[in-house]
């Protein structure tokens, strides 16, 4: 019996049906537009149909058993049709299930031995109709899929989407970039749905692969973010012997001042939660080996590509890598020794956990300065240069301001950052905007955010994200690098040349050895 239940036209084709992408089917159902729910797996698309029959949307929500159906009812010009299904990593699978469903077919699995073959949406759309990829793809592969859909006249977004689950129903951060005609087309409907902050949290990135571009830097600032973060809380358990409970009233603190935002918030209350079966505090019984989908990579890959350092993002994927060795490390734990921890009095303890905010704030300030330099660089860079990458130029203004709402990375911090940018488009480094400048040069911040790196060493606890972070303050501050020495170094063994400080010119050697 066929599940396909579809009245009339309808303005959206949604295809993928997990949980962000049924939640955005609610959502833009709950703003007036009609729906079709798609997914690859038919039982998925049924179970949702019968989930959706009892919601107050159902009049708007229909559903279909695959997207030849579906693309039958789409309005035509003005439909969209939004995937939601899983990318792929260029660099290990040039061609993913996204191009499958776009360009060669796809397929309806009903059963383990029923499957229908689908053609490629390409043939299947009707014409006018925007493609959307809504998921996390590799902006190269989002570049390679704007240039073939625009060779067959057909207009498409890469869209970056965040926001989790929550977001996706109640109003997501969305970064759309791409074709301008496919965004004046249905850049209303995607208004109409995303957040809200000082306008809504979607706005048009720029062409090709602007929208994945800017979303790739969006997850590598949430590893740096969390990364500080869960530093943080591990040493003030450590060294002050506090439990998560205790430790709540610290960050809840923090929260509510200038480190406010959806990350610390989060992590406030997972600090509050305990365990249904043992009553342990719910971090005693997470095991400690962090995943990721891929993304935070990708931002790191990028920023290598285009040479722009971002010690803080890569050092938190760095963390993560090191995390999945759990047998090693814990075998590691007893064959290498380490110091005794420091016992703290009571001022002591004050004066840490003083630190601690400063030192947490310093890295956020670090992961965003990072991230926003990265998109700028790839903004300011010769296409022609980089094989046809970054041909695009994105708002930073708008960047900052998107983020405030729906998405992962959405904090107080991005107030000044916005503000910077709006004084400042050519802003070269977050870090030089008047009111960070301020909170930088401050003498007891930067003690503050030295006495914590400097303890967490003394005692053998992981600085990963916030110790980079120092790092990168004090290396992009310093107006002489010992990279004099490694360019001598250079010209000795392979005769690389160097520049020098008092002619121009990069053809000059260091005189004859003896």
């Amino acid at each position: 019996m066929s599940v396909t239940n579809l009245q009339g036209d309808y303005d959206l084709i949604l295809y993928g049906l997990g949980v962000m992408g049924e939640n955005l089917v609610r959502n833009f159902a709950r703003n007036g537009y009609r729906v079709i729910g798609v997914n690859y797996v038919v039982p998925v698309t049924e179970k949702f149909a019968r989930q959706v029959a009892r919601e107050d949307v159902r009049d708007r929500v229909g559903v279909a058993e695959t997207l030849a159906e579906a693309c039958k009812r789409l309005k035509s010009p003005g439909g969209a049709v939004l995937t939601m299904i899983t990318a792929n990593d260029p660099v290990t699978q040039p061609w993913g299930p996204i191009d499958q469903v776009f360009f060669s077919g796809s397929q309806a699995v009903r059963s383990d031995t029923e499957r229908e073959e689908v053609p490629p949406l390409v043939e299947l759309a009707p014409e006018g109709t925007v493609i959307i990829d809504g998921g996390n793809s590799h902006p190269r592969s989002t570049r390679r899929r704007c240039a073939e859909l625009e060779k067959r006249n057909m207009l498409f977004l890469g869209a970056g989407v965040s926001g989790g689950p929550d977001g996706a129903l109640k109003g997501p951060c969305i970064m759309p970039g791409g074709s301008r005609k496919a965004y004046d087309v249905v850049g209303k409907m995607l208004q109409d749905v995303a957040a809200q902050a000082d306008g809504p949290c979607c706005a048009f990135m720029g062409p090709h692969e602007a929208g994945h571009y800017v979303k790739s830097v969006h997850n590598g600032i949430e590893y740096g973010i969390m990364q500080a973060i869960s530093e943080v809380y591990h040493a003030l358990a450590r060294l002050l012997g506090l439990k998560p409970a205790e430790i709540q009233p610290i960050f809840a603190e923090m929260n509510a001042g200038r480190h406010g935002g959806y990350l610390m918030e989060i992590s406030t209350e997972i600090l509050g939660l305990t365990d249904a079966e043992t009553g342990a505090p719910m971090l005693d019984v997470v095991l400690d080996r962090a995943g990721q989908k891929g993304t935070g990579k990708w931002t790191s890959q990028l920023a290598f590509d285009l040479g722009v350092p971002v010690p803080t993002l890569a050092a938190a994927l760095q963390a993560r890598i090191m995390s999945s060795f759990k047998p090693e490390r814990v075998a590691a734990a007893d064959a290498l020794a380490c110091a005794p921890l420091k016992e703290f009095d009571p001022e002591g303890r004050d004066k840490l956990i003083e630190a601690a905010g400063d030192a947490l704030y310093g890295a956020m300030i670090a992961s965003y300065a990072q991230g926003c330099w990265l998109i700028q660089e790839a903004s300011r860079a010769d296409p022609d240069e980089h094989g046809g990458d970054y041909d695009f130029t994105v708002p930073m203004d708008e960047v900052a301001r998107i983020w405030k709402g729906g998405c992962v990375i959405r904090s107080r911090l991005l107030d000044p950052i916005r503000e910077a940018f709006l004084e400042n488009p050519d802003l070269h480094n977050i870090m030089l905007a008047p009111p960070l400048r301020r909170i930088l040069n401050d003498g007891s911040f930067q003690q503050n955010w030295r006495a914590w790196v400097r303890t967490m060493v003394e005692n053998g606890l992981p600085a990963d994200a916030i110790g980079n972070s120092l790092n990168y303050f004090d290396t992009y501050r310093a107006a002489r690098l010992p990279a004099d020495m490694i360019q001598a170094q250079r010209d000795r063994f392979g005769k690389h040349g160097f520049e020098r400080t008092d002619r121009p010119g990069k053809g000059h050697h260091l005189p004859p050895s003896d």
